[in-house]
């Protein structure tokens, strides 16, 4: 028999044997599907899942087709707004009077054979009950957390804070060296995770402990060594259906910007000023907190010379145990001050930088009097300050001349040293000379105080002049 003949043979027995009994109705297709979930697996998409008997269903967005599936569930993508959603079953009927097969004769020699076409109708079940969505995009898929700071605990372990407005499930920290970069998860609500997360309105610490990264094949940050650190906040979505978590899916927020950081040993972290203030004439009272784990540091206080923001220097001005001191003889001015913790031979982080302007009233120029009481004789009169030791008194001597009034000739001048006695001082000057008849003999006086600090640096107060004309 030729090939052909045992073709067309097998294709008449397949023609007859076709029954449309495939296309027949199967009992409950038509039955109303129901929504059982609805939720955001990305920004404008949502995943839809139902219940229902048909083979194909379709999916209404506000009337509009926007799915066919013969599956029970999809993806749908939507814009943030009010939307009517519907499920539809439907089948497909066949058209006997226009039915046509082919079949593929491959396993015969090659080639196809027409023969004839089935048209198919579309029916419809009932649709589903509209499920009526107010979509908006979950807000941690546009946010952008940041690293707020980094610091070592006594068991070095690095300690990270950050910024949660959107009150994540899953906080993903990525760690850096180098090019090398590992991330692990906190999830808040496991019991071995959340014991090292700490949060309070928006501000959460991640504890990144050495054998929780370990477990979870994540970098460990060594003392030292230089880390970037950053952040995703991760947040289940909500069944829009039953208002639960969905863990199958998972939103999370933009990366955060690097954090810069390099663990160091617990006791150099910052000391903090609490309180910095004039506290008697000449001196500033400066206290701090810092947490040494009784390690026994020290504490260096140091006076930064600067002008205007720009540092020039630094002092020394004294060291301590204590977590307060007193720095005195200070002149009127601003002084800045920060405080380093010091264990052995090794120094800390400088605490912040604080200035506090000092104001000493024996510094301000004393109100200086001067009186022609006699012939060639001259008083001087001023009030004295507690805190001067003794007065400096400079008489200049110029000539008559206008010129040489504003230019004195200062090789001319005799200098004279009072000490303090309480209440008025007065000192009185005796010219030796003989004034010019018509011009007389101008006299510059000058006054001020001096003391002398516990180290026996002399400081002074302003200067206080007087210019006297003598005939």
């Amino acid at each position: 028999m030729k090939k052909t003949t045992v073709s067309m043979l097998l294709i008449i027995c397949l023609f007859a044997s076709l029954s449309f009994t495939a296309f027949a109705d199967d009992g409950d297709w038509k039955t109303k599907p129901v929504i059982t979930a609805l939720y955001e697996i990305e920004k404008g998409k949502l995943f839809i899942e139902w219940e229902g008997a048909a083979s194909h269903y379709r999916v209404y967005i506000d009337d509009n087709v926007e799915a066919k599936t013969q599956n029970k569930n999809t993806i749908i993508a939507l814009k943030e707004g009010v939307h009517q959603i519907n499920i539809v079953p439907f089948k497909y009927e066949p058209d006997e009077s226009n039915a046509s097969f082919s079949l593929d004769l491959g396993q015969f020699g090659g080639g196809s054979l027409e023969l004839g076409s089935v048209g198919k109708d579309t029916i419809y079940g009932t649709p589903s009950d509209t499920f009526r969505l107010d979509y908006s995009t979950n807000a941690i898929m546009d946010a952008t957390p940041t690293v707020k700071d980094a610091v070592t605990d006594f068991q070095d372990k690095v300690i990270l804070s950050i910024t949660d407005k959107y009150d994540a499930d899953i906080y993903r920290v990525f760690i850096t060296s180098g090019k090398d970069t590992t991330h692990v998860d906190f999830d808040i609500t496991s019991e071995e995770a959340s014991r090292f997360i700490q949060k309070e309105n928006s501000s959460v610490t991640i504890v990144l402990d050495q054998d929780y990264l370990k477990k979870h094949e994540c970098m460990r940050p060594e003392l030292g060594q230089k880390y970037s650190f950053s952040v995703k906040l991760r947040k289940w979505p909500i069944d829009k259906i039953s208002g639960a978590q969905e863990k199958a899916a998972m939103l999370e927020s933009k990366e955060s910007k690097k954090y810069d950081f390099t663990p160091y040993a617990a006791w150099k972290e910052a000391p903090v000023i609490t309180y910095h203030s004039q506290t008697a004439d000449g001196q500033i009272t400066l206290q701090w907190e810092h947490d040494d784990n009784d390690l026994g540091c020290k504490y260096k206080i140091i006076k930064l010379d600067k002008l205007l923001v720009v540092k020039k220097g630094q002092e020394e001005v004294g060291i301590t145990d204590d977590d307060e001191f007193v720095v005195k003889d200070l002149m009127n001015g601003k002084h800045t001050f920060v405080v380093v913790p010091v264990l052995g031979k090794e120094e800390g982080n400088a605490s912040e930088e604080v200035t506090e302007e000092v104001k000493n009233e024996w510094v301000v120029a004393l109100e200086l009097e001067c009186e022609v009481t006699g012939a060639n004789t001259i008083e001087l009169d001023w009030c004295s300050s507690k805190e001067v030791e003794s007065y400096h008194i400079t008489v200049y001597t110029g000539s008559g001349s206008v010129l040489r009034f504003v230019n004195l000739d200062f090789n001319k001048y005799t200098e004279f040293d009072m000490a303090v006695a309480d209440g008025d001082m007065k000192f009185e000057y005796k010219y030796d000379g003989v004034p010019d008849a018509e011009n007389g003999v101008r006299l510059k006086f000058e006054v001020y105080g001096i003391r002398h600090t516990a180290n026996g640096e002399e400081q002074k107060s302003a200067v206080s002049s007087q210019t006297v004309v003598l005939k």
